[in-house]
């Protein structure tokens, strides 16, 4: 066949819209000023990974991961998830928006799509779970050391309170639960860390997640569904509706905040459980609640969280970075 003219290739790429080309076999998502979904290039199962730019965008009409590094715009992603060469992806976009490619008869077809699986549904924990172990009150580091910290008579008070609004637990060997259920009340993970008994976090033992733990993985069975880690206490979303959100790194330091300045009508205190964690997927809610947001990253995540920010492209959504610059103390320091 004769060679493609390049007049030909820009029309078919301007008129291409990413959106449309990827969701013929990536399920796409609101997430932000983006689209986000799993990735088709390697085995991810968990959604804000793979990223769609709308075509509106500066930079935008592409696509991107950021575990596997695939990215590229509607001709790459062609090429790259159906296996064509880059004649045929030209091809298989004039014949989808209608324009004639000059060597392709009119009969031409392009390949058909492979048709994409459904994702597995979402790991959901039985709520009656949560229920069961806060009857059971382990013996907890972590918990004996928040009630030694210099609280004033009202903050030692409702202490127990602020514990029992996030669902912060003892497991049976010792370490705490943090319980991540989402904005609608659904449970979905729950990550268990060992602390010393002076509240420090064990760095000999890496983090734990409720669905790997010996008995219980039998009876989630995780590799059948998908599993998401919202925000640690976005469930209070629903029960304060006005309150301005704060997200920061660990848990221990939105628990700390919460029972520090006590009422949650004025500001909820919210974690993504790490500097990288932070994520479209987890911010959603947030974005479409319209909620007034403050992210509150350490000093070492101050450019990275700005970065994600940036991506997010929401107004509601803002990095405060003062006291962290002027007064920073790191997770292992203490409050």
């Amino acid at each position: 066949m004769p060679k493609i003219d390049d007049l030909t290739i820009r029309r078919i790429k301007d008129a291409a819209n990413i959106e449309d080309v990827v969701g013929e076999f990536v399920q796409l998502r609101k997430a932000g000023v983006n689209r986000t979904g799993l990735c088709p290039f390697h085995d991810d199962r968990h959604t804000g990974n793979f990223i769609v730019r709308p075509k509106r965008l500066k930079d935008g009409n592409t696509f991107r991961c950021f575990v596997c590094g695939a990215k590229g715009d509607s001709v790459e992603f062609l090429m790259r998830h159906e296996g064509l060469t880059f004649p045929d992806a030209i091809r298989w976009l004039g014949q989808k928006y209608s324009i004639l490619v000059d060597d392709v008869p009119v009969n031409y077809t392009p390949p058909p799509p492979r048709p994409v699986p459904p994702p597995p549904p979402l790991l959901e924990i039985p709520r009656e779970w949560v229920g069961a172990l806060a009857k059971r009150q382990h013996p907890n580091n972590f918990i004996d050391w928040l009630y030694t910290l210099p609280w004033g008579e009202a903050e030692r008070k409702q202490l127990s309170r602020t514990l029992w609004q996030y669902c912060v637990m003892g497991w049976k060997d010792g370490r705490t639960t943090f319980w991540q259920i989402d904005h609608e009340g659904h449970v979905r993970c729950a990550k268990l860390m060992r602390y010393l008994d002076n509240g420090h976090r064990d760095k000999q033992e890496h983090p734990g997640w409720i669905y790997n733990q010996p008995g219980i993985r039998e009876r989630l069975d995780p590799d059948q569904h998908t599993i998401i880690r919202p925000l640690f206490g976005a469930h209070l979303l629903a029960r304060y509706p006005d309150a301005p959100v704060n997200v920061v790194e660990s848990e221990k330091t939105a628990v700390i905040m919460a029972n520090y300045y006590g009422d949650l009508h004025q500001g909820l205190w919210l974690a993504c459980g790490g500097l990288n964690w932070l994520n479209l997927d987890s911010m959603q809610p947030l974005i479409d609640q319209g909620r007034t947001v403050w992210l509150w990253p350490d000093r070492d995540g101050i450019e990275q969280w700005q970065q994600v920010c940036a991506k997010l492209g929401a107004d509601n959504v803002r990095v405060y970075t003062d006291f962290f610059r002027t007064h920073y103390v790191s997770e292992d320091d203490g409050p």
